[in-house]
């Protein structure tokens, strides 16, 4: 695992969402970087975000400041996957 890639996991894993989201976006405009191995770590980083969504949607609490931060960067996240809102890939 690359020194990227493993503060992209370490990020995610602490909560640091927003982070993990610049580290990824970042490693991807490096021409040399493992595009695959950034994009599966956004992949993981866009799923806690989707749990994190569904658990303030399901609690009503879907129109506050916490879920449209959540919300917005997961939308951020899933350009740079291809997935949608659902986390399916989008075809092209």
């Amino acid at each position: 695992m690359s020194e990227v890639a493993n503060r992209m996991r370490v990020s995610i894993s602490a909560g640091a969402y927003e982070d993990a989201y610049s580290i990824g976006y970042d490693a991807l405009q490096e021409p040399k970087c493992d595009r695959d191995e950034i994009v599966t770590l956004l992949c993981e980083l866009t799923a806690q975000l989707r749990h994190k969504c569904m658990s303030l949607a399901i609690k009503k609490m879907d129109d506050g400041e916490a879920y449209e931060k959540f919300e917005k960067l997961l939308n951020r996240a899933n350009k740079l996957t291809g997935q949608d809102i659902y986390g399916v890939f989008k075809t092209k």
